[in-house]
């Protein structure tokens, strides 16, 4: 009876060891001879469109059953149209996964007109880069610091009211007291940059250092774009004397208002997929993306193309999305009341 009670348990025991291979299989399955669609809500060209791009490059390798991936652009509202249709319309499925504005759950937590999602639910999958965001302005334009700005107007282009491009110069002129006089309407960063080639516009209200230093290097060892301030959480290397928008604030309510859009744009270049996916496959993408970060291949050709990987786990950006989402009520309503359109 010791025995077999002794064999009994030594089965148990060795089937316990053995690795839970059924969710990978289970995805693999799934996703074997399928496309995956990845909706990019950004023009062609711009941060968004080209981080997506190269991460579909190499994380087709990386996921059960090594499906297809198709990029595809899907413009609207600084990401808002899109971020409705995955919530809504998309397959539940895994087959549609896309790469969102950072701001759409700082639209959620303002109660923006026309959200239909609610972006707590989103399965978040993580994020390539963390964006040293920057707020520039051309050389000729004779203004070097925030101070400088308070004194002399500024055109900024922008896309739309809801865009971080928009959102940064604004706070500034309500709550530091700058001058910039934002243009709205361009369809993305790409139409900006160009215009401010041409002399239409004098800065940019938001766009990665990391980006300005791979698309215009010209322009930043000529100095041609002088950065006025940083809305990230930490500084870049390259620029350890432009100050951050934080400390800046000139008392603690706005301090709380610049942290709320900081964290905003903490999220980065978010990836994720719908609600109410299976967790299999929620699973097999995350660990995927995961994957690529470290993919040598996927390194190496962002390099070459001087893209900054600083990857942001998914879990870190269900957190900072949280932080968005329930952020202190006067922050949220000081915000709302800057950002109000005046009559």
């Amino acid at each position: 009876m010791n025995h077999l009670l002794f064999n009994f348990f030594a089965a148990a025991l060795a089937f316990a060891a053995i690795p839970d291979v059924s969710h990978a299989d289970s995805a693999s399955d799934f996703y074997k001879d399928k496309s995956i669609r990845l909706i990019i809500s950004g023009e062609s060209g711009g941060t968004y469109d080209t981080d997506g791009r190269l991460v579909a490059k190499h994380i087709a390798k990386h996921i059960p059953g090594n499906p297809r991936i198709i990029p595809e652009n899907m413009l609207g509202a600084s990401g808002r149209v899109a971020a409705n249709y995955l919530y809504n319309a998309a397959p539940k499925d895994g087959t549609v996964v896309a790469i969102l504005q950072q701001s759409v759950a700082l639209g959620q937590a303002l109660g923006e007109s026309g959200i239909q999602y609610d972006a707590a639910r989103f399965n978040w999958l993580g994020s390539p880069v963390r964006p040293d965001e920057t707020l520039v302005v051309w050389h000729t334009t004779g203004v070097k610091s925030i101070e400088d700005a308070k004194k002399k107007e500024v055109i900024i282009g922008a896309t739309s009211p809801t865009g971080m491009n928009y959102l940064y110069p604004k706070l500034a002129n309500e709550l530091l007291g700058t001058k910039f006089k934002i243009v709205t309407g361009y369809p993305g960063g790409s139409p900006i940059i160009l215009a401010l080639e041409r002399g239409e516009v004098e800065g940019r209200g938001s766009n990665p250092w990391s980006d300005w230093k791979a698309r215009k290097p010209d322009w930043v060892k000529d100095k041609k774009i002088v950065p006025l301030m940083q809305m990230s959480l930490f500084k870049h290397p390259d620029l350890p004397d432009v100050p951050l928008m934080v400390d800046l604030a000139p008392n603690e309510t706005a301090r709380a208002v610049f942290e709320l859009v900081t964290i905003t744009g903490e999220l980065g270049r978010p990836f994720l997929t719908s609600p109410d996916v299976p967790a299999d496959r929620v699973k097999a993408l995350r660990d995927a993306f995961d994957a690529t970060m470290k993919d040598p291949e996927f390194l190496a050709e962002a390099a070459r193309t001087q893209k900054e990987i600083h990857p942001i786990h998914w879990k870190e950006m269900d957190e900072l999305v949280k932080r968005v989402l329930h952020a202190p009520k006067e922050a949220k309503d000081l915000l709302k009341t800057v950002l109000k359109p005046a009559k």
